[in-house]
């Protein structure tokens, strides 16, 4: 048996054997250099060690950002300056910070890396609304919306039709989603302690609520855990991905994937509202005691292909278990 985790969106669709759904993936140009730094071991080893540790600080300390410091016990609405533009003028990108009353460990919230992802920002609005500064532990960073250009245009994709989410950790002399991507990853990603980045399924595409992860990395195993019931995959991520990029230099991260680009389901967005709030109950952040429902965990996917062209009429449901004998027909 195996847990359908991803499907088209569409009800209808034609399906032929010899082609992808998926598009291309628009990354770096042939010879341009994403660099990564050198994944540091003992960040990997000592990830509750250190969250504990931060936690246990007699008291909250300011929090800078940006160029601006932020007291304990003080909500911030502030902006990332990237290199973003709209005609030559300059975008800047709401950066929301709480820092708590009591001390403990950075926990940052990024969405729409990819523009036409909507749930990200309404799960990053609605658990800004839950939370406090008197009952955080530590604080929190969210940037609802990385990936401006392509949200006002309602596109994946930045500015130059190439994916943000293939340059990170950047270069401050490359290529434009290059400089995009340093940007955000110094500016803001290098403050924090740990990482979540919100997704949803693209090209039509929707993704059962999960998180993705490198499981083999103790924090981001610790990370995933957290989440409570939600399906977890093992996947180390392609090449320049925030995540990818944050863990390497320290900051373990995942991915929380969530439904179907260009649409807020409010129902999903609700599921992973809760799932984050368990996370913070369970790493210290906030208070409150979370009974974890067994959660499915795989460390294996892959896509099924279509034999024969026709329409693909869907009969199940994300969420499903199915076999062999179990997959929707196409005529």
């Amino acid at each position: 048996m195996v847990r359908l985790v991803s499907i088209l969106a569409t009800l209808t669709l034609f399906a032929a054997p010899a082609y992808s759904t998926e598009a291309p993936s628009v990354g770096p140009e042939p010879g341009e250099v994403v660099s990564e730094p050198p994944e540091k071991e003992e960040d990997q080893v000592d990830f509750e060690a250190k969250w504990k540790a931060k936690l246990d600080l007699e008291a909250a300390m300011p929090f800078e950002i940006v160029g601006v410091t932020i007291p304990p016990g003080e909500r911030r609405m502030l902006q990332w300056k990237s290199p973003q533009s709209f005609g030559g003028f300059a975008a800047p990108t709401p950066l929301i910070v709480l820092n708590g009353k009591s001390p403990g460990p950075v926990m940052c919230f990024t969405a729409a890396v990819h523009g036409d992802e909507l749930n990200g920002i309404e799960i990053v609005r609605r658990l800004l609304d839950k939370l406090t500064v008197e009952e955080l532990r530590g604080t929190v960073v969210s940037v609802p919306i990385v990936n401006f250009e392509g949200f006002h245009r309602r596109d994946r994709y930045i500015g130059d039709r190439r994916d943000l989410n293939r340059f990170f950790p950047g270069d401050p002399k490359g290529s434009y989603p290059s400089r995009v991507a340093y940007s955000l990853f110094n500016d803001v990603i290098s403050h924090c302690d740990a990482l979540v980045d919100l997704h949803t399924g693209s090209f039509y595409r929707e993704n059962l609520p999960q998180v993705r992860g490198d499981l083999a990395n103790p924090g981001i195993a610790k990370l995933a855990e957290g989440f409570g019931g939600l399906t977890i995959l093992h996947n180390e991520g392609p090449p320049g991905t925030l995540r990818g990029a944050s863990t390497r230099a320290g900051i373990p991260a995942v991915v929380l994937e969530i439904g179907v680009a260009l649409t807020v389901n409010i129902e999903q967005v609700d599921i992973s509202v809760d799932g984050i709030l368990t996370l913070l109950r369970q790493l210290g952040m906030i208070g409150g005691l979370d009974l974890l429902d067994p959660r499915p965990t795989f460390f294996h996917s892959e896509w099924i292909r279509s034999e024969t062209s026709g329409i693909f009429i869907n009969e199940l449901n994300l969420g499903d278990s199915v076999t062999g004998s179990t997959i929707s027909p196409i005529f």
